[in-house]
């Protein structure tokens, strides 16, 4: 309950809200992600309760950003990176990566 309150206090506030793997679920469960597009670890779609289920791998509509998994951490990251900085900041670290 705890959870939840702080969860809606922080959406209230316009605050973003990031979850990977199974850690949307709990937003799902909160009733965060009703008409937002989202995304989590295969077999947990059905707890994302009234969500769009995303075929990408890392989403972010409005201020919740929600990932695939493990696999895609990076990609999360740099979602992050593009929400609070910008386009260019994320552009800047990805091509400071290892992987870029």
């Amino acid at each position: 309950e705890d959870v939840k309150n702080l969860l809606l206090h922080a959406v209230n506030a316009g605050k973003y809200i990031g979850a990977i793997c199974a850690a949307p679920s709990i937003l799902g469960k909160c009733g965060l992600l009703k008409g937002k597009n989202a995304i989590c670890f295969p077999g947990y779609e059905s707890v994302l309760e009234g969500a769009i289920i995303s075929k990408e791998s890392v989403v972010a509509d409005g201020n919740i950003i929600t990932a695939k998994g493990m696999g895609v951490s990076q990609q999360f990251g740099h979602k992050l990176v593009e929400v609070l900085y910008g386009q260019d900041k994320a552009e800047e670290v990805i091509k400071q990566s290892q992987y870029a």
